[in-house]
């Protein structure tokens, strides 16, 4: 109980300040923006830590003395600082993308850049070097660039099904599921044995809903590589649109049965365990899912759904603060799903935080407002009137993108 009791004062000397503490620490957070503004950026940095050193729980001083350190190229610095921001306010969503850019610098410094142009630089002619630095961009999730690169590499090598292969997982991943056809075609044409070609190309049709087809590329996948686990995968998402939950089960059984560690696989067979209200066993599926992969955000996020479907809402909430405050504080559904139970309880202030948490996020992500719902009475109209959805996989499979 003491323990309980010491944490619980703790908590609060971190939510709240002082008044003055609260005002003198804005006030050099003030003076720290506008010298950054005029690059004078030693004194933004002084004053921003004097702003820590006055309340060391202003989000904000940190935000900014952690944007210096990133102009800086100071990354380490940045980092603990954006990590400090989000720690104090999970919901800080400039903290989390200016955190994210800087991981995406340390991952890949100016000398990895240099070291792939200075190949093509000295070997322009082999496509290889222009297969390198896609991989490359690709993996930092710049796909635009990645497809350049892919498209320079084939211009030199234009009947090279893996580079075929590469630049398709690139139409894959922006989208462009008849481009990725149609390249995922000719590299299985060109080479008729290369399984991850006709894998993929079912993947692409499925995508586009042509069912028929993408039948006959698995078969062909299986045909190649009877041991290619993810085929069964989406015969079992074939078999789950058409409503045959059993079948579905089958493939999921067969997906694993091959490979015991298909997380997708296991993923998707709690969909379907959920969908017959066999609830126990689609819990015992996800969370053997996140005992494997932590991060598995979708896995975490339909357990809360199932607590939440089932009146558990205290289970539900559970899960829907781990997701915002641990695994992913950018999943705007998990702040939906959780206003939604805010306004059962009555807690329509909360709920309205979250749902402006949810909207920020979804106009962050698609430069579009979600809803022109903005007002607490009709929030909590809009909330009781709405069932949470399981969430469904965004992608078939984690693509590797190869360059052999």
């Amino acid at each position: 109980m003491k323990l309980y009791k010491y944490s619980l004062f703790l908590m609060s000397l971190a939510i709240f300040c002082l008044p003055l503490a609260c005002e003198k620490g804005r006030n050099h957070v003030e003076i720290a923006d506008g010298l950054a503004k005029e690059n004078k950026l030693e004194e933004a940095l002084a004053e921003y830590t004097k702003a820590i050193e006055t309340n060391i729980n202003l989000s904000e001083a940190y935000y900014g003395r952690g944007s210096v350190y990133l102009g800086q190229e100071k990354l380490e610095e940045a980092a603990t600082d954006f990590r400090k921001a989000i720690d104090i306010n999970p919901k800080y969503i400039e903290a989390h993308r200016k955190l994210a850019e800087t991981f995406t610098k340390i991952g890949a410094p100016d000398d990895e850049f240099q070291k792939r142009y200075k190949a093509i630089e000295n070997d322009p002619e082999n496509p290889l070097n222009y297969v390198d630095l896609g991989v490359f961009l690709h993996k930092l999730q710049k796909e635009i660039d990645a497809i350049a690169q892919y498209k320079k590499a084939l211009e030199l090598d234009p009947k090279n099904p893996y580079i075929m292969f590469n630049l398709g997982v690139g139409y894959l991943d922006m989208g462009l599921y008849e481009d990725a056809e149609n390249i995922f075609r000719k590299a299985a044409e060109i080479n008729p044995s290369y399984d991850n070609a006709h894998y993929n190309l079912a993947v692409s049709l499925h995508k586009q809903g042509k069912v028929d087809e993408t039948i006959k590329e698995l078969n062909k996948t299986l045909e190649v590589n009877p041991k290619y686990s993810d085929a069964y995968v989406v015969f079992g998402l074939i078999s789950l649109t058409e409503k045959k939950f059993e079948e579905a089960i089958a493939h999921y059984n067969k997906a694993m049965e091959i490979n015991q560690d298909n997380l997708n696989a296991r993923y998707q067979r709690a969909i379907v365990f959920a969908l017959q209200k066999r609830y126990d066993e689609a819990l015992t599926e996800n969370m053997a899912v996140l005992e494997k992969d932590p991060k598995y955000t979708n896995a975490a996020y339909n357990i809360g759904v199932i607590y939440h479907r089932t009146d558990r809402l205290d289970k539900a909430m559970e899960w829907y603060d781990k997701i915002t405050k641990k695994i992913d504080p950018l999943h705007e559904d998990a702040y939906y799903n959780r206003a939604q139970i805010y306004t059962m309880k009555g807690d329509h202030s909360k709920a309205y935080s979250d749902y402006i948490s949810y909207s920020y996020i979804t106009k962050w992500r698609t430069g579009k407002d979600p809803a022109v719902v903005y007002k607490q009475d009709e929030i909590k109209e809009l909330f009781l009137q709405s069932v949470p959805t399981l969430k469904g996989q965004t992608k078939d499979q984690e693509i590797e993108v190869k360059s052999n």
